[in-house]
């Protein structure tokens, strides 16, 4: 198992010195810029982080609304997600977790997670579109994890869990967030995490 912890906000040099102290050995960071919620991964980011030794996990997320759950949305956010990737320098076959942050019933996830993540399979899996082989990652609760992944493998598809009350059984995890909104350092490396565990599967972090 490894240490590591997510963020919204962009790891400057301050920063990175306050998760190097706290013993995490990834982070993981989002790849495009949502006004008002999250800062987009940059290059200079990459560097200092691949330089000071931690790794990177990939999330994209644009929306927590169920209405934006479609099959076409699934596939302009997997084509976004790689452009920004490949621009970034991030490693081939490694994975892009797409977000869904909400707890799901069944029914939603049959009508709206099931052809959002159709949506993004069908572009990662193109060579075309996906010329350097990004996988497909999943975060969200352990029914959507569950469900998504079905019966392949943890190592083809990547799983990342939400540790609270929301619903489902599932176990067999790359990923796995808790101690939520934790704020650690002080003064400029104040920065605001949630704790991640990796499994022995790997979260397929990358360095640059």
């Amino acid at each position: 198992m490894a240490l590591g912890c997510d963020t919204a906000t962009n790891v400057t040099a301050a920063r990175l010195t306050t998760l190097k102290n706290n013993k995490f050995t990834f982070v993981c960071r989002y790849l495009n810029r949502v006004e008002g919620y999250q800062d987009g991964l940059t290059s200079a980011e990459i560097t200092r982080i691949s330089d000071g030794g931690l790794y990177i996990i990939s999330l994209y997320q644009i929306s927590k609304s169920l209405d934006h759950f479609t099959k076409a949305n699934g596939v302009k956010d997997a084509e976004t997600a790689v452009s920004l990737a490949s621009d970034l320098g991030q490693t081939s076959s490694t994975p892009i977790y797409f977000a869904i942050d909400r707890d799901m019933t069944s029914t939603e996830i049959t009508n709206n997670i099931v052809p959002y993540f159709q949506g993004i399979k069908s572009v990662l899996d193109s060579s075309t579109k996906n010329s350097k082989g990004y996988k497909m990652g999943i975060y969200g609760s352990r029914a959507v994890c569950s469900h998504i992944r079905g019966t392949n493998s943890a190592t083809t598809r990547y799983t990342f869990i939400v540790d609270n009350d929301w619903q489902g059984t599932f176990e067999d995890w790359n990923l796995r967030q808790y101690n939520f909104n934790t704020e650690v350092g002080t003064s400029t490396g104040k920065i605001n995490v949630d704790y991640v565990e990796s499994s022995s599967h790997s979260g397929g972090g990358w360095k640059k």
